[in-house]
């Protein structure tokens, strides 16, 4: 079942427009859906476009990434435990939200010059793949416009935990997958369904999924 939130976050002027998220979103609903399809040709040139871009994702980027996930985890709720893994996690824009619910966070990013730039604890490059993370690990699994490989997440999640997933520019974000392949996704990769909760915010759609 997918249900949602009204709107408690506007949305001012001044959204920016992102021309490869046309593009990025066939492939972020592809690897969602297929995730065999993803090599390590595709893995290299991801990190490379993301390599490049450190150097002012934080000046373009964090005033509007911020508030999407603020809203999903002020009114997403109730969550547990203590631990969770930040996937995609860049140069650590969401870390101190996401550390502000659970006080450990393992933030994975492919990108080394992302994460070289994050001045957050916890930093580990890796593909999302391939999590170097033991099974149910992770009370939560926080993922803010990055690709969604569903059985590495359900391997790693606790039994119950939520997969919170940020889109920061909405149905303009290049990761963007909508709700119906996200649960789609999680319930192939577990074998049992999935519920979904959803909200727009701010220029975002947060949508946090959890076991039925």
């Amino acid at each position: 079942m997918i249900s949602s939130l009204p709107r408690a976050v506007p949305a001012p002027p001044g959204k920016p427009v992102r021309p490869e998220a046309p593009r990025g979103q066939e492939r972020a609903r592809r690897l969602a859906l297929n995730p065999g399809t993803w090599t390590v040709e595709e893995a290299a040139g991801m990190r490379a476009d993301f390599d490049q871009a450190a150097a002012n994702w934080s000046e373009d980027r964090g005033g509007y990434r911020p508030p999407v996930l603020a809203d999903a985890l002020a009114r997403g709720g109730p969550f547990r435990g203590s631990r969770a893994v930040e996937i995609a996690s860049g140069t650590g824009l969401l870390t101190p939200l996401i550390r502000a619910v659970w006080p450990e966070v393992v933030a994975v990013d492919l990108s080394l010059r992302m994460l070289s730039r994050s001045a957050q604890p916890g930093r580990i490059q890796a593909d999302a793949s391939r999590l170097p993370l033991a099974d149910g690990c992770a009370d939560a699994v926080v993922l803010g416009d990055g690709p969604l490989f569903a059985a590495e997440v359900a391997r790693v999640l606790a039994d119950g935990g939520p997969l919170i997933v940020s889109n920061a520019l909405g149905d303009g974000a290049p990761f963007r997958v909508p709700a119906e392949e996200l649960v789609e996704a999680m319930a192939t990769a577990t074998s049992r369904p999935w519920d979904a909760l959803q909200s727009e915010a701010h220029w975002g759609i947060w949508t946090i999924l959890r076991p039925a």
